[in-house]
């Protein structure tokens, strides 16, 4: 293993040579699972030689043999077994009784996994994450993370750490795969992975890529075509096993795999879908094709309760939730923390007037009538109808007066995140399935912002993942203890030339972002990124950038490399 680990590492010739059938340790399996091997005990003494001259010489190990070592050399090595098209199609002897058995839960999940890490699996197929390493395996464990803790809860310590197992196999062969289309042994080894787990419509289509993609020579195309019928006749069988809910839902994924779209027949689908789940999911999804836009309002809008209404409405850079709440109409009378949630988080302005329409908390409606754009009419009728004395009284007020009544009105919107929807999130998250999620990020934004208690700003200042939330707080805020904080968790020189040289509205789009007024603010935020971050390429980013763009740091000579790093003031 030791020796494994150091030629990987150290890019030296790797070629692995079976003797004999080998059950491997999965990590090792992953490690290997991309490099050519030769099967010895699949092969003809003859055909071993071959591969191996072939192997040792497109390794640079020799350029000819110079002498083939007899048939007796070879075959003392180990007994002959059966060939590679045993081994690679032994589930073709089979008939109906023997269609791999398999949880439906454990399917579910590993088809979200496949979802959810395709970006996982093209950064492996590009080498931007190296194959089998800790790396890959935190980034698939991030997604699992993401999408259903409760299949983990209902699994021992062993069949729990099978699971972990094959879910790094999963994603880091759909990468190697993609990689080395014509590898074959790629397939015999994820094949199994995916009858184990009832994948067989994504056999079919790997399969089926595979074939179509031409990259295969005659004797493993002829092996490979066997094993789609093999896969086609499971996934026909399975089909049949199914309720009528499932068969919707399976006929829908399907059509949603197919290019291009036909979306008059997915519309039809989605109109015959009752699960919620599936439907969220539909609307959740990213793929940038055009013809997905009216797929996913579709499917937002035919959403019916109202906890996946709240998933998807927390998710503010989706597509699909702006259709959703404009759809809900008379559902939302009474909802008064789904109202709340999305009045304060929201950066839609015509988001924001909907929700007011129901809207019942003077404070809320307050802070609409100051910063909602035109809904200042509506809100003062709305305001009149519940019996305040706002916006007239407001208006008479001094500034002191005023600047009063809108700290009362942002700690009222605050303690109603806190005390109220916080809880709200959680407790919906608990009652989700699939991979449906509650996103509190902009919750935790507002208050990082608009709290007036520094600890609590602070603390949830702390609590920020998202990169732009994270530059724009530590841009606006005057909080030095934020701004040290924030520092470190700075990643990107894409993002620090936007901030230098952009208002943070290139790196989001959806929300309406700007610089501060203050523009010192924003040059104390990047004084701490030179001070604190980790990364001294984000440091002497930070750096060049203010270079060039002729700004001056009192006290800090910018043409020195990493001026700040560790230094006192």
């Amino acid at each position: 293993r030791k020796e494994i680990d150091y030629a990987i590492n150290n890019d030296k010739p790797l070629l692995a040579v079976y003797l004999k059938e080998t059950k491997l340790a999965a990590d090792l399996q992953l490690k290997l699972a991309s490099r050519q091997a030769i099967l010895k005990y699949d092969l003809s003494d003859e055909e071993f030689f071959e591969q191996c001259s072939f192997a040792f010489e497109r390794l640079g190990l020799f350029e000819t043999p110079a002498i083939q070592p007899s048939v007796t050399e070879f075959s003392d090595l180990t007994e002959s077994t059966s060939d590679l098209e045993e081994n690679l199609n032994s589930v073709l002897e089979h008939d109906e009784r023997f269609v791999p058995r398999y949880d439906k839960t454990d399917r579910n999940h590993m088809r979200r996994l496949l979802q959810k890490g395709s970006l996982i699996i093209d950064l492996i197929a590009e080498d931007q994450v190296p194959f089998g390493t800790h790396q890959s395996a935190e980034m698939i464990d991030l997604v699992a993370n993401s999408i259903d803790h409760e299949i983990e809860k209902q699994k021992d310590d062993d069949e729990l750490q099978e699971l972990k197992d094959d879910r790094y196999s999963l994603i880091n062969l759909y990468g190697a795969i993609k990689k080395l289309p014509a590898f074959v042994p790629l397939y015999v080894q994820l094949g199994n992975l995916l009858h184990k787990y009832g994948l067989f419509d994504e056999e079919v289509v790997l399969l089926e890529k595979a074939i179509s993609d031409s990259n295969l020579n005659n004797t493993d195309l002829i092996k490979i075509k066997d094993r789609l019928n093999v896969a086609m006749e499971y996934r026909d069988a399975d089909d049949a096993s199914m309720d009528d809910t499932e068969r919707i839902t399976e006929n829908l994924r399907r059509a949603l795999q197919k290019k291009p779209l036909d979306v008059s027949q997915i519309r039809e689908m989605l109109e015959q879908c009752t699960d919620d789940v599936v439907l969220y999911d539909v609307a959740y999804k990213t793929d940038k094709d055009p013809d997905m836009v009216t797929i996913r309002e579709k499917a937002a809008r035919l959403i019916k309760n109202r906890d996946y209404q709240y998933a998807l409405s927390s998710y503010i850079f989706n597509p699909a939730r702006t259709d959703m709440i404009l759809n809900l109409n008379d559902s939302l009378e009474g909802d008064e923390l789904f109202i709340a949630r999305v009045i304060l988080t929201d950066p839609n302005d015509e988001n924001k007037s909907h929700m007011l329409i129901y809207c019942k908390d003077e404070s809320l409606l307050m802070l609409g009538w100051l910063y909602v754009h035109g809904i200042r009419k509506f809100c003062a009728d709305k305001l009149h109808y519940i019996g305040s004395r706002f916006p007239e009284a407001y208006e008479e007020m001094t500034s002191d007066e005023k600047n009063k009544c809108r700290q009362d009105w942002l700690m009222h919107a605050s303690e109603l995140v806190i005390e109220n929807i916080l809880p709200e999130d959680k407790a919906v998250s608990e009652r989700l399935s699939g991979s449906a999620a509650v996103y509190s990020e902009p919750l935790h934004f507002f208050l990082s912002i608009q709290h007036p208690r520094k600890a609590v700003r602070c603390w949830h200042a702390n609590k920020l993942k998202n990169p732009v939330y994270i530059a724009y707080v530590g841009s606006w805020t005057a909080d030095d203890q934020i701004k040290e904080a924030l520092s470190v968790k700075i990643d990107s020189t894409e993002l620090i030339t936007e901030m230098v040289f952009g208002d943070l509205s290139g790196a989001d789009l959806v929300f309406a972002f700007q610089k501060p007024k203050d523009l010192t603010l924003q040059d104390r935020f990047l004084v701490e990124i030179m001070k604190n971050n980790p990364d001294r390429t984000i440091r002497e980013h930070v750096r060049k950038e203010l270079l060039r763009g002729n700004i001056d740091i009192p006290g800090v000579d910018l043409t020195k490399p990493d001026p700040l790093f560790n230094k006192q003031d």
